[in-house]
């Protein structure tokens, strides 16, 4: 094989280009799907911007805002117990600005564009309390499994913030 032959991109399994998305994403700011496709084509992975875009929605990566605009972060549900009750501790102090509780239902208003992350992060906490989330750009709803779990959802998201 020559020197040319190696250096020209070659294609990936989707599980190898799946992996190589969530390192990437995982490493440093990755801002848009055309930037994601230039660092791929820089570490010789052969793939289009239409190829990205679905493995960005297989994979459940999540746009979020920070200081700088919005960037892909992988999903917090790959993460162990320990971790992601960490990250939901970090995302709570960082992004949350109001938890309240309404029966069975919980309303958590997040900073604008950041509802999806925090609705992650209490899905990746995996609580027996939750039932499930659902996220808005600055706004999400948390179905408890019953009255009491409810109270003892927010008492521990409270002591989290």
């Amino acid at each position: 094989m020559s020197a040319t032959a190696a250096r020209i991109a070659q294609p990936l399994s989707k599980t190898a280009r799946q992996r190589a998305i969530l390192d990437l994403v995982r490493s440093r700011p990755i801002r848009t799907q055309e930037e994601l496709v230039a660092e791929l084509h820089r570490r010789r992975v052969d793939v289009t911007q239409a190829t990205v875009s679905r493995d960005i929605r297989e994979l459940g990566l999540l746009r979020v805002r920070d200081a700088d605009g919005p960037r892909y972060v992988s999903p917090v549900a790959e993460l162990d117990a320990g971790s992601a009750s960490r990250r939901l501790q970090t995302v709570l102090r960082e992004h949350v600005q109001v938890i309240e509780l309404v029966d069975l239902l919980g309303v958590v208003r997040a900073a604008p564009g950041t509802a999806p992350l925090v609705a992650a992060a209490i899905d990746g906490a995996r609580f027996e309390e939750v039932a499930g989330t659902v996220a808005g750009d600055d706004t999400v709803l948390i179905v408890a499994r019953s009255r009491p779990a409810a109270q003892r959802l927010l008492l521990r998201l409270k002591s989290m913030t």
